[in-house]
């Protein structure tokens, strides 16, 4: 049987964001010296993305067991003594998927530590499939925007339900961009499965149909965010209450009901401003490329691809499929988002700041790769990366990662 790697469990996240940092750092001085875009647009190898997602692929689902790693502890245990189904039946009550591969792999006498890495597996597998789908052409800036992102470790050790599920998500919306019946087909089993990790799934799922078939332009769903910050200072209790009636989460009323009784093992409750802070950038990305889309339209007049598809904004910035698929990606993000800040004033409201922050490195990743917006974009994107990557080392230094 299978052992953890023989590590100090305090020094894994050290490598972690320190390693990622660095790689992400020497991709930006790669960069930094073009004045145009031509880095971007050349077809790259996917070897360094494949290599990296499966080194920490083993380096984090054989990590030790040990309570630096959150969640990671109410795991093992559900894994040595939770009863084993002995029947089987998808029942969108619960999470019937996490249970079965937790069943399957106990019956099969595998270790803990190799369920935990299979679980590392599908979190990182699954987020490189989607990065190879949107972006194949340059899967490793994906890979890095993603693995640098703030929330991405933490999710891969301590909430790791959560994490899986969401990065099944990355991969159903990557494939449901194609727009085909396949890949339709293809992308709602994939999210059926997701919801049978997590039945929190139903939100960006839910966000994901409204991107697709009922907004056409982010700037509605940018309004209705700047909207659910007034509804958050405003009522913000009553949204905490009124969602957690919902069940889509069953912790919901739980941290929503005892903020006072989470506040000592919360770095802060009330309002986040910080948080808040950080969910913008893509949300000001996302503005920036349609005004710029609008403008250029206006310029320019539609491109025929964009009169055929009738695609809102697809200007000189991009071909119509492209913006079409930043444009879901974006708005799913936005739409998500703006549910948290409805209630981020529920203690570990950053549970639910994932749900959203799953797509944070992906939207940044698809615009400065898939979209022209600037003449010197690669070294804009190195740069962006490189700051991206910079956050999360500074909040790590800081105890807030």
């Amino acid at each position: 049987m299978m052992e953890g790697l023989p590590i100090d469990p305090r020094i894994v996240p050290q490598i972690y964001y320190w390693g990622v940092f660095i790689v992400s750092v020497l991709l930006y001085f790669n960069y930094s010296g073009s004045d145009n875009c031509n880095k971007l647009l050349q077809q790259n190898s996917m070897a360094p993305a494949l290599l990296l997602s499966l080194l920490l692929m083993v380096f984090i689902g054989l990590r030790p067991e040990h309570y630096t790693f959150g969640d990671m502890i109410n795991y093992a245990h559900g894994y040595r003594y939770d009863p084993i189904n002995t029947t089987f039946a998808i029942d969108l009550n619960k999470e019937w998927l996490w249970r079965l591969i937790r069943d399957m792999c106990r019956v099969s006498g595998l270790s803990i530590h190799i369920w935990f890495f299979i679980i590392a597996i599908l979190y990182i597998g699954c987020a490189f499939l989607g990065a190879q789908k949107l972006v194949g052409e340059n899967c490793w800036m994906a890979m890095l925007f993603f693995l640098s992102a703030f929330s991405t470790y933490q999710f891969g050790v301590n909430g790791m339900r959560n994490g899986m599920a969401c990065s099944m998500a990355i991969w159903a919306f990557a494939i449901a961009a194609d727009n085909g019946f396949k890949g339709l087909l293809t992308a709602g089993v994939v999210l059926l499965l997701a919801f049978g990790v997590h039945r929190s799934l139903s939100l960006p799922i839910a966000a994901f149909l409204a991107a697709t078939y009922v907004i056409k332009s982010p700037k509605w769903a940018i309004y209705f965010w700047l909207l659910s910050i007034g509804v958050s200072l405003v009522a913000g209790g009553t949204m905490i209450n009124f969602f957690s009636g919902l069940g889509f989460d069953d912790r919901m009323a739980a941290y929503g009901n005892s903020m006072d009784q989470y506040a000592d093992s919360f770095s802060s409750t009330g309002f986040r401003w910080d948080f808040l802070a950080y969910s913008a950038m893509p949300i000001w990305l996302t503005w920036y490329v349609t005004k710029k889309a609008e403008k250029e339209r206006a310029e320019f007049g539609d491109t025929i691809e964009e009169a055929e598809t009738n695609i809102t904004g697809a200007g000189r910035i991009a071909d119509a499929h492209s913006m079409r698929v930043f444009n879901i990606l974006a708005t799913t993000y936005i739409l998500a988002n703006s549910f948290w800040v409805m209630v981020i004033k529920a203690a570990f409201s950053n549970r639910f700041a994932y749900l959203s922050w799953f797509l944070y490195p992906i939207v940044l990743a698809y615009a400065v790769i898939r979209l022209h917006i600037w003449e010197d974009q690669d070294r804009k994107a190195g740069m962006i990366l490189a700051l991206h990557a910079l956050f999360t080392i500074i909040m790590y230094v800081l105890g807030k990662a």
